[in-house]
């Protein structure tokens, strides 16, 4: 179904509530492939990444096909409700979804080959788990995004005998406190054999 553009700041509030409230928003229709889980890489997708994959996951973004006035309304109304967004951070981002999730112009042909090292990495298991699940907005391997980088935590909990635990607790549950205010969302949905994947694979990094 087509949204038109008269509507979609209505559609966009709609689509807002459902992701904060939890609910889920109506699947597409049954012949068209599923939107990607990631963003594309491209110069601006790690800013991107790390302020708008932090409330509703990436697909609301790779579904998506928007002009550059309806991103910026998008990423307005983003701030308007509490994303953590400065005034210097909008221009790129806006200027990202414009590039590559745009309704006027196809993306530039190198995305499509930036795209292989992502699907490389994401053949280990642990790795697309936390693709999958949108870890990866808020940690990187190395140096902090929203949250900590991976090798931070495991230097922290290393020697811990009850950090397996303790770190599978906090995917799952969610929380704030223990890094800074901004919250993690929880991820009732993963296993236990999947929480235990992540967790090792933190702590070796």
């Amino acid at each position: 179904m087509t949204i038109h553009r008269n509507f979609f700041p209505a559609a966009f509030a709609a689509a807002v509530f459902l992701a904060h409230s939890g609910m889920a928003i109506a699947p597409l229709a049954a012949q068209e492939q599923e939107p990607p889980r990631t963003l594309v890489q491209g110069r601006g997708v790690e800013l991107t990444t790390a302020r708008c994959v932090i409330c509703h996951d990436a697909q609301h973004i790779t579904r998506a096909k928007l002009s550059r006035e309806e991103w910026a309304f998008n990423v307005k109304n983003m701030i308007e409700r509490g994303a953590p967004i400065t005034p210097e951070e909008i221009p790129q981002i806006v200027d990202y979804l414009a590039t590559y999730y745009s309704r006027d112009s196809a993306p530039p042909a190198e995305s499509a080959a930036a795209e292989a090292p992502v699907a490389a990495a994401a053949e280990d298991p642990a790795q697309r788990l936390l693709t999958a699940n949108a870890c990866i907005a808020c940690h990187a391997v190395d140096r902090r995004l929203v949250g900590p980088g991976f090798r931070e935590i495991a230097q922290r909990y290393r020697g811990d005998s009850a950090a397996s635990e303790l770190l599978a607790r906090k995917i799952r549950d969610g929380g704030a406190g223990a890094w800074g205010q901004v919250p993690m969302p929880p991820h009732p949905q993963l296993t236990a054999a999947d929480l235990g994947l992540m967790v090792s694979w933190i702590m070796k990094q």
